[in-house]
Protein backbone atom coordinates (compact mmCIF):
# COMPACT_ATOMS: atom_id res chain seq x y z
CA UNK A 1 0.00 0.00 0.00
CA UNK A 2 1.13 3.52 -0.96
CA UNK A 3 1.91 5.90 2.06
CA UNK A 4 -0.66 8.61 2.68
CA UNK A 5 2.45 10.89 1.87
CA UNK A 6 2.55 9.23 -1.79
CA UNK A 7 -1.22 8.97 -2.47
CA UNK A 8 -2.03 12.70 -1.57
CA UNK A 9 -2.60 15.01 -4.54
CA UNK A 10 -0.90 18.09 -4.53
CA UNK A 11 -3.05 21.29 -4.85
CA UNK A 12 -2.37 23.48 -8.11
CA UNK A 13 -3.89 26.65 -8.51
CA UNK A 14 -4.89 25.31 -12.02
CA UNK A 15 -5.39 21.88 -13.18
CA UNK A 16 -4.19 20.42 -16.27
CA UNK A 17 -7.64 18.57 -17.01
CA UNK A 18 -9.49 21.71 -17.46
CA UNK A 19 -9.94 24.41 -19.65
CA UNK A 20 -10.14 27.91 -18.58
CA UNK A 21 -12.78 30.16 -20.83
CA UNK A 22 -11.23 32.01 -23.83
CA UNK A 23 -12.43 34.88 -22.95
CA UNK A 24 -10.92 34.93 -19.64
CA UNK A 25 -8.86 38.54 -20.81
CA UNK A 26 -12.13 40.45 -21.40
CA UNK A 27 -14.61 42.14 -19.30
CA UNK A 28 -17.33 40.52 -20.87
CA UNK A 29 -15.85 37.30 -19.26
CA UNK A 30 -18.37 36.39 -16.30
CA UNK A 31 -19.15 32.80 -14.47
CA UNK A 32 -22.91 33.19 -13.82
CA UNK A 33 -23.48 29.64 -16.14
CA UNK A 34 -20.10 28.10 -14.10
CA UNK A 35 -21.83 26.36 -11.53
CA UNK A 36 -18.87 23.83 -10.69
CA UNK A 37 -16.76 24.82 -7.73
CA UNK A 38 -13.74 23.03 -9.62
CA UNK A 39 -13.69 25.32 -12.36
CA UNK A 40 -14.65 28.36 -10.64
CA UNK A 41 -11.77 27.78 -8.24
CA UNK A 42 -9.34 27.23 -11.64
CA UNK A 43 -10.38 30.36 -12.76
CA UNK A 44 -9.60 32.13 -9.69
CA UNK A 45 -5.99 29.94 -9.72
CA UNK A 46 -5.06 30.92 -13.30
CA UNK A 47 -5.86 34.61 -12.19
CA UNK A 48 -3.50 34.69 -9.56
CA UNK A 49 -0.81 32.26 -11.21
CA UNK A 50 -0.88 34.89 -14.23
CA UNK A 51 0.00 37.56 -11.80
CA UNK A 52 2.20 35.69 -9.77
CA UNK A 53 4.31 34.60 -12.73
CA UNK A 54 4.15 37.96 -14.67
CA UNK A 55 6.18 39.88 -11.37
CA UNK A 56 7.99 36.92 -10.04
CA UNK A 57 6.36 37.04 -6.88
CA UNK A 58 7.77 34.61 -4.59
CA UNK A 59 4.54 32.38 -3.07
CA UNK A 60 3.67 29.27 -2.19
CA UNK A 61 1.62 28.10 -4.72
CA UNK A 62 0.14 24.85 -2.85
CA UNK A 63 -0.66 27.05 0.03
CA UNK A 64 -2.20 29.53 -1.69
CA UNK A 65 -4.18 26.79 -3.88
CA UNK A 66 -5.33 25.58 -0.41
CA UNK A 67 -6.77 29.23 0.56
CA UNK A 68 -8.63 29.53 -2.90
CA UNK A 69 -10.37 25.96 -1.89
CA UNK A 70 -11.32 26.92 1.63
CA UNK A 71 -12.45 30.48 0.63
CA UNK A 72 -14.77 28.74 -1.47
CA UNK A 73 -16.38 25.84 1.26
CA UNK A 74 -16.76 29.12 3.25
CA UNK A 75 -19.10 30.89 0.97
CA UNK A 76 -22.60 30.00 1.37
CA UNK A 77 -25.35 28.91 -1.09
CA UNK A 78 -26.66 32.53 -1.40
CA UNK A 79 -28.17 33.31 -4.68
CA UNK A 80 -26.17 36.75 -5.21
CA UNK A 81 -23.55 37.26 -2.49
CA UNK A 82 -21.93 33.28 -3.52
CA UNK A 83 -18.05 32.03 -4.56
CA UNK A 84 -19.43 33.08 -8.60
CA UNK A 85 -19.74 36.26 -7.61
CA UNK A 86 -16.83 36.55 -5.75
CA UNK A 87 -14.85 34.90 -8.80
CA UNK A 88 -16.23 37.96 -10.39
CA UNK A 89 -14.92 40.82 -8.14
CA UNK A 90 -11.85 38.86 -8.70
CA UNK A 91 -11.41 38.96 -12.44
CA UNK A 92 -12.93 42.16 -12.42
CA UNK A 93 -10.63 44.00 -10.17
CA UNK A 94 -7.35 42.28 -11.79
CA UNK A 95 -9.14 43.97 -15.32
CA UNK A 96 -9.11 47.14 -14.13
CA UNK A 97 -5.59 46.89 -12.83
CA UNK A 98 -4.29 46.20 -15.88
CA UNK A 99 -6.34 48.47 -18.37
CA UNK A 100 -5.76 51.12 -16.14
CA UNK A 101 -1.87 50.36 -15.90
CA UNK A 102 -2.43 50.79 -12.05
CA UNK A 103 -0.78 47.02 -11.78
CA UNK A 104 2.62 48.93 -12.69
CA UNK A 105 2.76 51.51 -10.07
CA UNK A 106 1.70 49.28 -7.22
CA UNK A 107 3.99 46.93 -5.04
CA UNK A 108 3.66 43.63 -6.01
CA UNK A 109 2.25 42.52 -2.54
CA UNK A 110 0.22 45.37 -2.63
CA UNK A 111 -1.35 43.78 -5.99
CA UNK A 112 -1.69 40.25 -4.86
CA UNK A 113 -3.43 41.84 -1.46
CA UNK A 114 -6.09 43.44 -3.55
CA UNK A 115 -6.26 40.18 -5.57
CA UNK A 116 -6.80 38.26 -2.07
CA UNK A 117 -9.31 40.66 -1.16
CA UNK A 118 -11.80 40.86 -4.12
CA UNK A 119 -12.12 37.00 -3.98
CA UNK A 120 -12.65 37.48 -0.22
CA UNK A 121 -14.55 40.07 0.30
CA UNK A 122 -17.86 38.39 0.63
CA UNK A 123 -16.71 35.19 2.47
CA UNK A 124 -19.64 33.21 4.30
CA UNK A 125 -21.60 36.03 3.55
CA UNK A 126 -25.37 35.30 5.59
CA UNK A 127 -27.80 36.31 2.53
CA UNK A 128 -28.88 39.45 4.43
CA UNK A 129 -27.91 43.11 4.89
CA UNK A 130 -25.99 45.01 7.66
CA UNK A 131 -29.57 46.48 8.31
CA UNK A 132 -30.62 43.40 9.25
CA UNK A 133 -27.52 42.42 11.32
CA UNK A 134 -27.74 45.77 13.14
CA UNK A 135 -32.00 45.25 13.58
CA UNK A 136 -32.05 42.08 14.88
CA UNK A 137 -29.25 42.66 17.35
CA UNK A 138 -27.04 39.64 15.35
CA UNK A 139 -23.72 38.24 16.80
CA UNK A 140 -21.43 40.33 14.51
CA UNK A 141 -23.71 43.45 14.87
CA UNK A 142 -22.74 42.78 18.85
CA UNK A 143 -18.97 42.15 17.91
CA UNK A 144 -18.37 44.60 15.74
CA UNK A 145 -20.50 47.91 17.52
CA UNK A 146 -22.47 48.25 14.35
CA UNK A 147 -20.27 49.00 12.44
CA UNK A 148 -19.58 47.50 8.61
CA UNK A 149 -20.80 44.57 10.50
CA UNK A 150 -20.71 41.93 7.57
CA UNK A 151 -17.43 43.52 5.59
CA UNK A 152 -15.60 43.27 9.40
CA UNK A 153 -16.65 39.43 9.68
CA UNK A 154 -15.51 39.07 6.22
CA UNK A 155 -11.89 40.75 6.71
CA UNK A 156 -11.74 38.30 9.85
CA UNK A 157 -12.11 35.28 8.43
CA UNK A 158 -9.80 36.21 5.50
CA UNK A 159 -7.12 36.90 7.86
CA UNK A 160 -8.16 33.62 9.42
CA UNK A 161 -7.55 31.52 6.47
CA UNK A 162 -4.72 32.85 5.23
CA UNK A 163 -2.79 32.17 8.81
CA UNK A 164 -4.60 28.57 8.70
CA UNK A 165 -3.21 27.82 5.05
CA UNK A 166 0.47 29.33 5.78
CA UNK A 167 -0.05 31.94 2.96
CA UNK A 168 0.80 34.87 5.36
CA UNK A 169 3.85 32.95 6.77
CA UNK A 170 5.12 33.27 3.02
CA UNK A 171 5.12 36.91 2.56
CA UNK A 172 8.44 39.15 3.32
CA UNK A 173 8.10 40.21 7.47
CA UNK A 174 8.62 43.74 5.70
CA UNK A 175 5.90 43.40 3.56
CA UNK A 176 3.51 42.26 5.73
CA UNK A 177 1.95 45.45 6.92
CA UNK A 178 1.29 46.61 3.53
CA UNK A 179 -0.62 43.58 2.76
CA UNK A 180 -2.54 43.80 5.74
CA UNK A 181 -3.75 47.19 5.55
CA UNK A 182 -4.67 47.06 2.23
CA UNK A 183 -6.71 43.94 2.56
CA UNK A 184 -8.47 45.82 5.32
CA UNK A 185 -8.91 49.13 3.26
CA UNK A 186 -10.46 47.09 0.31
CA UNK A 187 -12.73 44.73 2.10
CA UNK A 188 -14.30 47.23 4.25
CA UNK A 189 -14.09 49.32 1.30
CA UNK A 190 -17.44 47.14 -0.45
CA UNK A 191 -19.20 48.97 2.60
CA UNK A 192 -21.89 51.18 0.17
CA UNK A 193 -22.59 53.07 2.79
CA UNK A 194 -18.45 54.33 2.56
CA UNK A 195 -19.43 55.04 -1.37
CA UNK A 196 -19.88 58.65 -1.62
CA UNK A 197 -16.75 59.20 0.17
CA UNK A 198 -15.02 57.08 -2.09
CA UNK A 199 -16.24 59.21 -4.89
CA UNK A 200 -15.24 62.66 -3.21
CA UNK A 201 -11.42 61.38 -2.57
CA UNK A 202 -11.71 60.00 -6.11
CA UNK A 203 -13.01 63.02 -8.30
CA UNK A 204 -9.39 64.85 -6.73
CA UNK A 205 -7.19 62.41 -6.85
CA UNK A 206 -4.48 62.45 -9.55
CA UNK A 207 -4.20 59.03 -11.21
CA UNK A 208 -1.05 59.69 -13.31
CA UNK A 209 1.42 60.65 -11.39
CA UNK A 210 4.57 58.44 -12.03
CA UNK A 211 4.17 56.73 -8.82
CA UNK A 212 2.45 57.01 -5.30
CA UNK A 213 3.21 56.77 -1.76
CA UNK A 214 1.62 53.67 0.12
CA UNK A 215 -1.37 55.33 1.46
CA UNK A 216 -2.09 56.08 -2.33
CA UNK A 217 -1.86 52.29 -3.15
CA UNK A 218 -3.98 51.23 -0.71
CA UNK A 219 -6.67 53.69 -2.38
CA UNK A 220 -6.01 52.58 -5.51
CA UNK A 221 -6.55 48.75 -4.13
CA UNK A 222 -9.60 50.35 -2.06
CA UNK A 223 -11.47 51.57 -5.78
CA UNK A 224 -10.21 48.72 -8.11
CA UNK A 225 -12.07 46.49 -5.83
CA UNK A 226 -15.33 48.79 -4.87
CA UNK A 227 -15.88 49.28 -9.00
CA UNK A 228 -15.84 46.11 -9.48
CA UNK A 229 -17.65 44.84 -6.95
CA UNK A 230 -20.43 46.91 -8.73
CA UNK A 231 -19.52 45.76 -12.09
CA UNK A 232 -22.64 44.23 -13.25
CA UNK A 233 -24.06 47.21 -14.82
CA UNK A 234 -21.21 47.20 -17.40
CA UNK A 235 -21.91 43.54 -18.48
CA UNK A 236 -24.30 42.36 -21.69
CA UNK A 237 -27.81 42.78 -20.71
CA UNK A 238 -28.35 39.07 -20.82
CA UNK A 239 -26.05 38.48 -17.76
CA UNK A 240 -26.56 41.54 -15.78
CA UNK A 241 -30.33 40.97 -16.11
CA UNK A 242 -29.53 36.88 -14.36
CA UNK A 243 -27.19 38.69 -11.48
CA UNK A 244 -30.46 41.17 -11.14
CA UNK A 245 -32.97 38.49 -10.69
CA UNK A 246 -30.17 36.80 -8.00
CA UNK A 247 -30.05 39.73 -5.63
CA UNK A 248 -33.58 40.51 -5.94
CA UNK A 249 -34.25 36.78 -4.23
CA UNK A 250 -31.99 37.88 -1.63
CA UNK A 251 -33.44 41.15 -1.21
CA UNK A 252 -36.94 39.15 -0.85
CA UNK A 253 -35.66 36.41 1.06
CA UNK A 254 -34.70 39.24 3.68
CA UNK A 255 -38.09 41.02 3.61
CA UNK A 256 -39.67 37.68 4.56
CA UNK A 257 -37.40 37.11 6.98
CA UNK A 258 -37.64 40.45 8.56
CA UNK A 259 -41.48 40.42 8.92
CA UNK A 260 -41.97 37.51 10.46
CA UNK A 261 -39.14 38.83 12.90
CA UNK A 262 -41.04 42.44 13.38
CA UNK A 263 -37.96 43.87 11.90
CA UNK A 264 -38.10 47.08 10.16
CA UNK A 265 -37.91 46.62 5.94
CA UNK A 266 -36.56 48.91 3.43
CA UNK A 267 -39.39 48.99 1.05
CA UNK A 268 -37.16 49.03 -2.37
CA UNK A 269 -35.76 45.30 -1.31
CA UNK A 270 -39.76 44.13 -1.48
CA UNK A 271 -39.09 43.32 -5.02
CA UNK A 272 -41.78 40.78 -5.49
CA UNK A 273 -42.39 41.57 -9.58
CA UNK A 274 -40.34 42.72 -12.61
CA UNK A 275 -41.73 45.94 -12.31
CA UNK A 276 -40.49 46.37 -8.77
CA UNK A 277 -36.67 44.73 -9.93
CA UNK A 278 -36.71 47.33 -12.91
CA UNK A 279 -37.12 50.36 -10.81
CA UNK A 280 -34.17 49.09 -8.45
CA UNK A 281 -32.10 48.97 -11.38
CA UNK A 282 -32.77 52.13 -13.18
CA UNK A 283 -32.82 54.07 -9.57
CA UNK A 284 -29.42 52.09 -8.81
CA UNK A 285 -27.56 52.63 -12.42
CA UNK A 286 -28.65 56.33 -12.03
CA UNK A 287 -27.53 57.22 -8.65
CA UNK A 288 -24.66 54.57 -8.33
CA UNK A 289 -23.37 53.07 -11.07
CA UNK A 290 -23.49 55.42 -14.09
CA UNK A 291 -21.88 58.61 -12.07
CA UNK A 292 -19.30 55.96 -10.90
CA UNK A 293 -18.18 54.62 -14.36
CA UNK A 294 -18.68 57.81 -15.60
CA UNK A 295 -15.88 59.31 -13.34
CA UNK A 296 -13.73 56.67 -13.74
CA UNK A 297 -13.77 57.45 -17.35
CA UNK A 298 -12.60 61.13 -16.71
CA UNK A 299 -9.49 59.66 -15.33
CA UNK A 300 -8.94 57.08 -17.66
CA UNK A 301 -10.02 57.85 -21.02
CA UNK A 302 -10.67 53.90 -22.48
CA UNK A 303 -13.06 53.38 -20.10
CA UNK A 304 -15.42 55.82 -22.14
CA UNK A 305 -16.70 52.69 -23.71
CA UNK A 306 -17.63 51.23 -20.17
CA UNK A 307 -20.16 53.84 -19.70
CA UNK A 308 -21.61 53.09 -22.99
CA UNK A 309 -22.02 49.85 -22.01
CA UNK A 310 -23.74 50.78 -18.41
CA UNK A 311 -25.60 53.91 -20.56
CA UNK A 312 -27.07 50.38 -22.96
CA UNK A 313 -28.04 48.45 -19.66
CA UNK A 314 -29.38 51.15 -18.05
CA UNK A 315 -31.60 51.70 -21.74
CA UNK A 316 -32.71 48.12 -21.87
CA UNK A 317 -34.03 48.40 -18.17
CA UNK A 318 -35.91 51.20 -19.15
CA UNK A 319 -37.50 49.77 -22.15
CA UNK A 320 -38.78 46.69 -20.01
CA UNK A 321 -40.34 48.90 -17.48
CA UNK A 322 -41.65 50.55 -20.22
CA UNK A 323 -43.15 47.79 -21.71
CA UNK A 324 -44.24 46.28 -18.73
CA UNK A 325 -46.28 49.76 -17.70
CA UNK A 326 -48.31 49.53 -21.31
CA UNK A 327 -49.05 45.66 -21.26
CA UNK A 328 -49.76 46.14 -17.14
CA UNK A 329 -51.68 49.59 -17.07
CA UNK A 330 -49.85 50.77 -14.38
CA UNK A 331 -48.87 54.24 -13.41
CA UNK A 332 -45.39 53.84 -11.83
CA UNK A 333 -45.62 57.31 -10.04
CA UNK A 334 -47.56 55.85 -7.94
CA UNK A 335 -46.81 52.33 -7.24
Amino acid sequence: MLSPSICRLKNTLVSPYIQIPDNIDQFDFDTYLINECFVLKNVAGYIFKHYISSVHLEMDEEALSTFINLVCENYNKNYFHNFQHAVNVLHMTYRLLNTTGMIHKMKPVIVFATLISAISHDIDHPGNTNSYEINSFSKYAKLYNDISVLENHHCTLTFELLDYTNVIHHIKQDDFKDFRKTIIACILGTDMSKHNDFMNKCKDFQFQRPSFTMEDQYFIAQMMVHCADLSNSIKPFHISLEWSKKLSLEFYNQTVKEELEGLPVLSFMKVHDELSMCINEINFITNISLPMWELFAEKFEWFHDLVDKCNACLDEWKKIEHRYLEENDINSLNY
